[in-house]
């Protein structure tokens, strides 16, 4: 029963937020986001709360060229959100290795979307940040991927906690950010801006390119 229990990521990230500030007045976040659209309401979110750098690690997309569309998506809203608010947003990308990446996924490749393929993706791009945090010593760690309706938050903060006991360095910060209509205000920023947004996770898996 105790997993049925719904848990509210986002009051849970306000409070520590709230603690973290009280030590320290510009804390380093290292943030892993998977593309432009759905970085829109989280970094809007954040801007004035952390000092952000990006790790864009998103080996599972496919093809590409959708992979570049998706960074340069990123990469020009980084732009609007550090000229228009006088912010230092950092954006590291990590090396694009498809090939490699997929062969965890391809057992289930035939899989419904949100299962064992889904999840192994996650984790494997959440750890990926893990390790580069713990390498580049930040103390704060999380996820854009929570603000969508598509992906499951228990899964993602879960696995960001139980991978924290592995690399007690950093501290991963649970998060739901599509409370607060946290998408919607990201759909809406996104087609204001004219900024990229995909119909697809982007795994070559699902139905990739579909409208």
């Amino acid at each position: 029963m105790e997993k049925d229990k719904k848990i509210n990521y986002f009051n849970i990230f306000l409070e520590e937020i709230k603690k973290i500030k009280e030590v320290d007045k510009n804390p380093k976040l290292l943030l892993h986001v998977c593309c432009g659209a759905c970085s829109a309401y989280p970094l809007l979110f954040l801007v004035n709360l952390f000092d952000i750098t990006i790790y864009f690690t998103n080996s599972n997309i496919y093809p590409y060229e959708e992979y570049m569309k998706r960074l340069n998506a990123l990469m020009e809203y980084v732009d609007y959100l550090n000229i228009n608010f006088n912010s230092n947003i950092k954006v590291i990308s990590d090396t694009y290795n498809y090939e490699e990446f997929k062969k965890d996924l391809l057992p289930y490749k035939d899989e419904k979307e949100g299962l064992n393929r889904c999840k192994i993706c996650i984790l494997k791009r959440i750890k990926k940040a893990f390790i580069y945090a713990k390498e580049n010593k930040y103390k704060y760690l999380t996820t854009v991927m929570s603000v969508s309706r598509n992906k499951d938050v228990n899964y993602i903060n879960e696995i960001g906690k139980t991978l924290e006991k592995e690399f007690p360095e950093v501290k991963f910060l649970v998060s739901d950010f599509k409370k607060e209509n946290g998408q919607d205000i990201g759909v809406n920023i996104t087609k204001k801006l004219n900024i990229y947004r995909q119909n697809y996770c982007g795994c070559e898996f699902s139905n990739y390119g579909e409208d």
